[in-house]
């Protein structure tokens, strides 16, 4: 039988790009991999020049409403956008 994905997390938390905070709004999906290690990837929304500069940056922190902070990259950003895409690097366990 089929595993049924799981609904995004979505909830609205912060991400740091060049060491000022931006608040967002986000959602995420959290993947596992057979080697135990966690993985996520989703999009992110808030100003679109906030986007823009982490999209430049390429790694950002995106800190969760629950305080979690991830290390993240932008992966996908349109010019003008209020929405960018990311993945993280995974973690153990």
């Amino acid at each position: 039988m089929p595993r049924t994905a799981k609904p995004p997390q979505t909830g609205q938390g912060a991400i740091t790009v060049a060491r000022q905070v931006h608040p967002v709004a986000f959602s995420l999906h959290y993947l596992d991999s057979n080697r135990g290690l966690r993985a996520a990837k989703g999009g992110v929304t808030g100003e679109p020049d906030t986007m823009r500069e982490a999209f430049r940056q390429g790694r950002v922190v995106l800190t969760l409403d629950n305080g979690k902070a991830l290390d993240v990259s932008i992966v996908a950003h349109a010019e003008g956008s209020a929405t960018a895409y990311f993945e993280s690097v995974p973690e153990a366990r």
